[in-house]
């Protein structure tokens, strides 16, 4: 598939953090997780990626944020309800104080298994930002004229401003 949102629009806002994010920032790992939507393909697991990721760990995190089909031109972020509940009233607080409630509507909605889930069965605080009422997800459809320039602004700088909160 393409994958103009579903992969695209996450890697581009980490690209964006990575250009962006002072050198004073806190220290912020970005990771690239491949092997996410393989489960039942050729008797394969889903989210392989992070949970090896997560499995050659030597060190954990303070949080982790997943940034999954963030681009779409009709956002709605909605709280994802498996994911750490304190990690996601700082984002969506965030969100909210930049302008962004619109897109990070405070509202739970789905119960998601996705990257962020080895990170929480490790006991690590994770939270999955993503926007499921995608209706061209996994499909041919999922090209650039469905992502949004100020929905990718929106989540970037969401992110960009909570990570510098962490000083």
């Amino acid at each position: 598939m393409p994958g103009a949102n579903d992969g695209a629009s996450g890697v581009s806002v980490l690209l964006e953090l990575a250009r962006t994010l002072p050198s004073d920032s806190v220290p912020v790992w970005l990771v690239f997780f491949d092997a996410e939507d393989n489960g039942g393909l050729d008797n394969r697991q889903w989210i392989m990626g992070s949970r090896a990721f997560v499995a050659a760990l030597t060190e954990k995190p303070q949080a982790v944020i997943i940034v999954d089909m963030v681009g779409d031109a009709d956002l709605n972020l909605f709280i994802e309800r498996n994911s750490d509940a304190a990690l996601t009233a700082e984002i969506w607080a965030q969100a909210a104080a930049l302008g962004y409630e619109k897109f990070f509507i405070a509202t739970p909605k789905y119960d998601m298994i996705d990257d962020h889930t080895p990170f929480l069965e490790a006991g690590i605080p994770a939270v999955d930002i993503i926007d499921f009422d995608y209706p061209y997800w996994h499909t041919s459809a999922d090209t650039a004229d469905k992502v949004s320039a100020k929905s990718l602004q929106a989540v970037g700088e969401t992110m960009w401003a909570w990570i510098e909160s962490q000083k």
